[in-house]
């Protein structure tokens, strides 16, 4: 037995404690953890030392995240509305019995008079939405099940999808000698603790890091170099190294000829564009010659690595400037080869239910996005529901399960989303907490934690992986995990034989049916772990051609350009709104719940709009003061930092989707600014993607 390892062995001796292999989900990286409980209390947890996730370590949100199970503020039982919508939501208690028959009754309503297509789900990446998805996708009918990505990194999956065929590739920096990274801020929202260590460590070994950021963000202070690119150009200059790159025969000819289809194409469309660093300098605010000097040390400096998360998207041109700059990979063969971005194979695991053919309802009519035009939208275009809803466009939607999402506080324009919940006939949030959109909702669902439910998901790791969340203490109150609420509506709508288990573990067992450790195993080590695998491309890729696809004839067939190419965002500041507002993220929190959790207010305890310094003298805003920050829209008040990273004509505010709940729980309400209503909505045209930074504002003191 290793030290790690009898550590936890030791630390369960000395307080008296079982210890229960699990994982934290307060963000999407799920980092396996050891909980230590006593008494039906979580005493103590840290990660488990086994784990290539996290190798044992814990970021600030995960060590905070067990006051969720002792939080005053949890909804604790179902709660039905009881005034008219519009107004400010007044509920009542009900048992789940009343609760499941409400919800079943008004979804046999919706199918009876609009079809199963006019409800819908959109959620977190939570895997136990896969229960609503039976529920709702093959027993019911809808084929309007969807996430959250939209309104998180749609663009850079839609890019993944289009030239790889993968979802959601991984980032090989423990063996990489260059990494650029494009508004990526790995250090600052501290997700992927293996990837940021494996970053750090990199460094350590000689890779250089560049990061290419209007901000300069933790990643951006870490960095070897810092490009202070105008925001919303990401594409440009993308596409302008690609152009240096092959005019200079720097590109990987056998690579570029074998296995990207359209390299010639794609030559010829740079060179017909005038894709060339001089073309890019006055648009990305970079000189020609760095333009040039960084595509030359990406081209012959290997193994590198070219990668995206949101920060190149929220614009209007962001799918193509995403697909730009994963073009530099392929070109220059740096696709899934040891210290490149790394396409991961995904563990074999099973769903939890097996509906059988006969029981399933084929869905009547086109899913949303394909309806809406936005057939390559890899999720649903959430800035576009409204449109459904309030306006029947494309065809009527009148029912919405809520999961795990607060889109009245994360889409933009909050004012056509809270019209949006007016026009529902059934409204279902299932939350933690009474959020924003849950007090919009017909019905309120209490959730139990990611403490008090079991998952079995996919692990995000450079491997293929299979984690386990375990319950560990109680639920709170009369809270259910989604697989018991699936369950109990299932059976009001007459299809509880097709729900049959008793336990999570009867599910588990099916899920694990061909992964080579049993569920007992699991149980115990708390993953599973497979080999890592490189160079599949040689194998051929699951994208149309086979290939990497440089061009792609998915977005020629729905009537976009084959090639990336440069647009100019939508919305530019002018004389009466001077400034670009974009959006960072902050290490203390994510997504929306992590502000009623005490200690981490304590380290931040509201959010912030950076600006560089020569604009704060221009308007007269002083570190630290109170600033009103105003677009054509609207207007928030918020505290300002005055900063010297940050490229002049542009603020940024921290944490725009979390901050500023009027609902949700005593620690968090009223804290910090909310900015999404500062938008009017934006969609990129291709992805469906939400377009946080496509505004401008105006600023001045308090």
């Amino acid at each position: 037995m290793s030290s790690a390892v009898n550590l936890g062995s030791r630390l369960a001796e000395i307080k008296g404690a079982e210890v229960i292999k699990s994982f934290c989900y307060t963000c999407p990286w799920q980092c396996p953890t050891e909980v230590f409980v006593r008494d039906d209390k979580i005493v103590y947890h840290k990660g488990n030392p086994e784990s290539p996730n996290n190798i044992g370590s814990r970021c600030a949100k995960g060590m905070a995240s067990w006051h969720v199970t002792r939080d005053p503020d949890r909804l604790k039982y179902p709660m039905l509305r009881t005034n008219a919508k519009g107004e400010p939501g007044q509920f009542k208690r009900v048992s789940w019995d009343e609760a499941f028959a409400f919800i079943a009754e008004k979804l046999k309503s919706i199918a009876d008079e609009y079809g199963p297509e006019a409800v819908a789900l959109t959620c977190h990446h939570d895997p136990n939405t896969q229960f609503y998805r039976h529920l709702l996708g093959e027993l019911y009918g809808s084929p309007n099940l969807y996430a959250h990505t939209s309104g998180c990194e749609q663009d850079r999956r839609s890019a993944c999808l289009t030239l790889f065929g993968h979802v959601f590739p991984m980032h090989d920096f423990a063996n990489s000698k260059y990494v650029m990274l494009w508004g990526m801020n790995n250090l600052g929202a501290n997700q992927g603790l293996w990837e940021s260590r494996a970053l750090i460590e990199a460094q350590k070994k000689g890779c250089k890091l560049v990061v290419v950021d209007p901000n300069f963000t933790e990643t951006a202070q870490k960095a070897d170099e810092w490009i202070p690119i105008q925001p919303g150009t990401d594409g440009a200059l993308a596409l302008a190294m690609c152009h240096s790159i092959i005019s200079e025969r720097l590109y990987d000819a056998d690579f570029a000829n074998s296995y990207c289809n359209g390299f010639d194409g794609f030559r010829a469309h740079l060179h017909d564009n005038g894709y060339t660093p001089e073309w890019a300098a006055s648009i990305c605010g970079i000189d020609a010659d760095t333009i040039k000097r960084l595509a030359r040390e990406f081209a012959t400096t290997k193994p590198a690595m070219s990668a995206i998360f949101k920060g190149s998207g929220y614009y209007t041109n962001g799918a193509d400037a995403g697909r730009a700059c994963y073009a530099l990979n392929a070109i220059c063969g740096e696709v899934d080869k040891p210290g490149n971005l790394h396409l991961k194979d995904w563990a074999p695991l099973g769903l939890p239910v097996v509906i059988p053919d006969e029981a399933k309802r084929a869905p009547a009519k086109d899913a949303l996005h394909a309806a809406m035009g936005y057939p390559l939208a890899p999720d649903l275009p959430n800035s576009k529901l409204p449109d459904a809803v309030i306006d029947g466009n494309p065809y009527p939607v009148k029912g919405l399960l809520v999961h795990a999402t607060n889109p009245v506080m994360s889409d933009p324009n909050r004012d056509r989303v809270l019209e949006m919940f007016k026009h529902l006939d059934l409204a279902i949030a299932c939350e933690l907490y009474m959020s924003e959109t849950a007090l919009e909702c017909d019905i309120v669902l209490p959730e139990t934690s990611f403490y008090e439910q079991a998952e079995i998901r996919q692990g995000m790791w450079l491997g293929p992986e299979v984690v386990l969340c375990q319950p560990v203490v109680s639920p709170v109150g009369e809270s259910k995990a989604p697989y018991e609420i699936t369950k109990g509506i299932a059976e009001k709508m007459g299809w509880g034989e097709y729900f049959p288990y008793e336990k999570w573990e009867d599910w588990g067992e099916i899920m694990m049916e061909n992964v080579p450790m049993s569920l007992d195993e699991l149980k115990s080590k708390g993953f599973w772990a497979g080999e890592i695998r490189y160079n599949r491309v040689p194998d051929g890729l699951p994208t149309p051609s086979g290939k990497i696809e440089l061009h792609s004839s998915s977005y020629e067939d729905a009537g976009f350009n084959g090639y990336p190419e440069y647009t100019e965002r939508s919305v530019v500041p002018d004389e009466e709104f001077p400034l670009q507002l974009t959006h960072s993220k902050l290490s203390m929190h994510c997504n929306i719940v992590t502000q009623n959790n005490p200690y981490l207010m304590e380290v931040c305890g509201e959010n912030w709009v950076e600006i560089n310094s020569r604009d704060a003298a221009l308007y007269g805003i002083v570190d630290d003061s109170m600033v009103i920050l105003e677009s054509p829209k609207d207007q928030i008040e918020i505290k300002a930092k005055v900063v010297e990273g940050l490229v002049p004509g542009c603020v940024s505010v921290r944490h725009g989707h979390g901050f500023g709940h009027w609902a949700m729980g005593s620690t968090a309400k009223g804290r910090g600014a909310h900015s999404n209503n500062l938008m009017d909505t934006h969609t990129n045209p291709i992805t469906g993607a939400n377009c946080y930074n496509e505004c401008k504002v105006r600023i001045r003191a308090a």
